[in-house]
């Protein structure tokens, strides 16, 4: 089995494990949520590199990955470049917002990416769609930890912070967000996230076939891994549903 690490600062990178669960085949997962460090999207480029290596170090003494998925838009943004050079043994898959097929379909005036501050202010990526509009809530990442099984909680937030921005699509570049895909309807937009790309492009080094195995840690408390892991088989099972 190929030993695959999930990176995040919380459960964003839980809606792309899911993906990866459902479309890789014949891997072992571990999933790292970074706690300790979260929220990411308000730290600079230099601390984000450090972080990044740092988890990298621990994850080579407790797992020894061969691959490593940055399941964060702005982890992706500020570090991916830099531990592509450092650690040059390991695969890394990044994050990047699904600006391309949004941009494709409504143009780029017809777009809104909802990301982190400092994805907006660091990806490079963003700077070829120089026409769509962005937007940053202040520490919407953790109020989503805080409230995931509550996510009709933040529409009021959503709704005052959206009420200026009239989209036919929004870009969710945070992994994060994907979480309010359900109660986001009330924008009458199409949502784009970047879980299924992720997955494509793991897809590209893995087996066509066979079963994943999956396994939680957290550099905070125990109960949040308990919140995490339910997290993840909600998931699963809202799949199995739709397919049913």
């Amino acid at each position: 089995m190929k030993k695959v690490a999930v990176i995040d600062s919380g459960s964003g990178g839980i809606n792309v494990l899911k993906q990866l669960f459902l479309t890789c085949h014949d891997c072992k997962f571990l999933y790292l949520a970074d706690e300790k460090n979260a929220p990411y999207g308000e730290k600079t480029l230099f601390q984000l590199q450090e972080i990044a290596a740092e988890l990298i170090d621990f994850l080579q003494k407790v797992f020894a990955p061969e691959i490593i998925v940055f399941a964060c838009n702005t982890l992706t943004a500020t570090a991916i470049e830099y531990v592509r050079e450092k650690y040059p043994n390991i695969i890394f898959v990044g994050s990047q917002p699904a600006l391309k097929p949004a941009c494709q379909k409504y143009g780029e005036e017809n777009v809104l990416l909802l990301a982190t501050p400092t994805t907006i202010r660091e990806s490079q990526f963003l700077h070829s769609y120089p026409n769509v509009a962005t937007l940053s809530i202040d520490g919407l990442p953790t109020l989503i930890d805080e409230n995931l099984f509550e996510l009709e909680n933040l529409i009021p937030l959503l709704q005052e912070s959206l009420l200026p921005y009239s989209p036919k699509a929004i870009v969710l570049g945070c992994t994060h967000f994907e979480a309010l895909k359900e109660v986001l309807s009330f924008k009458n937009a199409e949502l784009f996230s970047s879980s299924e790309g992720i997955a494509k492009r793991l897809s590209e080094f893995c087996s066509q076939q066979g079963g994943n195995d999956v396994n939680f840690m957290t550099t905070g408390s125990g109960e949040s891994l308990a919140k995490f892991y339910s997290y993840f088989l909600k998931l699963i099972s809202q799949n199995v549903q739709n397919l049913n």
